[in-house]
């Protein structure tokens, strides 16, 4: 209310000092849309004017998001060797150490690997010891050297044998030279332990006590969410001002006075043909566990500038459609003049067309000199 009254008496004040000093008004200007000011006018309603110039203009793009585990610090959890699920101890939620163990599975395709490996194992070292003999005897001229060179080729082959199955063993969790990877049992099973591959949190559970389960079978998924993404959507617009680097600002609803900041990580090559917009990825620290995935989220990014005129906000005025600023054309004389801005900031205005860099344009008065102009244009048309 006292800013509307002060603003009263300025323009009364200020159509008394028009009316006094004569005409200074766009029907009498040399110009349409021109206002010439007396110094004792410029005075009244404190005009001030700023140098128009080149610079980089940032803006905030609020966006709606969404926190999920970082996937680089996510896997799927599935079984070495199919079979059936014994013991499940691993619950959701929980937070679990590496090597900690989740569940155990009895497989008989890794009995078969091991007994592979110790046949293997005893036929290198058979055909070893025949090609030792055989190469003795070929030395000492007592056999022929196709013996002993036949006796090399299987010796040969019989490593190659055993060195696939020990590889297999390896493959499947087992020490070939430890028996603390499985538990053999009478049936000629083997029970294999299932662990967790690092520290994080179990965030799904798909196997129960009973289960048969393949290689393929996905048993937990485990996360580290010390650190998380959140993915936001960029509008189709507004694609060309984002980029990785740039800061970002998050927030979510249950922690309203709580700021979470990080930078764009990530910014989508592909476009989503139904929704039109642009995924980007923020990553952020979660030490304290308050970002949790699933949330929704709201995300300001600081949007890129690009080398523009720049001006003031309080320069620019809004008349029907138009954006006009009134640029200082001589001493008290002002022009009004239509402008297209493009990104806007709570400090400052992208002017895309309609000014040059150094001119100058009225930033406090401008909506002073709008009204007067406005109100004569009124006048004309009675």
């Amino acid at each position: 209310m006292r800013r509307q009254l002060l603003f009263s008496t300025v323009m009364t004040a200020l159509a008394w000092t028009f009316s006094v000093s004569g005409p200074a008004l766009a029907e009498d200007a040399a110009v349409p849309g021109e206002i010439r000011l007396n110094d004792e006018q410029i005075k009244l309603i404190e005009l001030e004017t700023v140098t128009a110039t080149v610079g980089r203009v940032t803006s905030e793009l609020a966006l709606n998001g969404e926190v999920t585990p970082d996937l680089d610090r996510m896997v799927e959890i599935q079984p070495r060797a199919s079979g059936v699920v014994r013991e499940v101890t691993g619950r959701l939620g929980e937070a679990v150490r590496a090597n900690a163990p989740l569940a155990v599975v009895e497989s008989s395709q890794i009995a078969e690997a091991e007994a592979a490996y110790l046949a293997s194992r005893s036929r290198a070292a058979l055909a070893q010891t025949q090609f030792g003999r055989e190469e003795t005897l070929w030395k000492k001229k007592i056999s022929a050297e196709q013996d002993y060179l036949q006796a090399k080729q299987e010796a040969a082959e019989a490593e190659i044998e055993f060195r696939t199955a020990e590889r297999k063993l390896k493959l499947l969790g087992l020490d070939p030279n430890a028996k603390n990877g499985a538990l053999r049992q009478g049936s000629g099973s083997v029970r294999l332990p299932v662990v967790a591959p690092f520290d994080g949190t179990l965030i799904e559970k798909r196997v129960a006590v009973g289960d048969q389960v393949s290689e393929a079978t996905v048993l937990f998924r485990i996360a580290n969410l010390d650190k998380v993404w959140v993915i936001a959507s960029v509008h189709e617009n507004d694609m060309g001002k984002v980029a990785v680097g740039l800061p970002a600002m998050v927030t979510l609803s249950a922690y309203s006075d709580r700021r979470f900041e990080g930078r764009v990580a990530w910014v989508s090559d592909l476009l989503d043909e139904k929704t039109r917009t642009l995924k980007i990825r923020v990553e952020l620290n979660n030490k304290e566990r308050l970002l949790r995935p699933g949330s929704f989220a709201r995300v300001k990014v600081a949007a890129k500038g690009v080398e523009a005129v720049t001006i003031p906000v309080s320069a620019v005025q809004r008349q029907k459609a138009e954006r006009i600023v009134f640029v200082e054309a001589a001493k008290g004389v002002f022009q009004r003049r239509e402008v297209k801005i493009g990104m806007t900031s709570s400090q400052a205005v992208e002017i895309v067309e309609g000014l040059e860099a150094g001119e100058r344009v009225v930033t406090s008065g401008a909506f002073a000199l709008k009204s007067e102009l406005e109100k004569s244009a009124f006048v004309d048309k009675d």
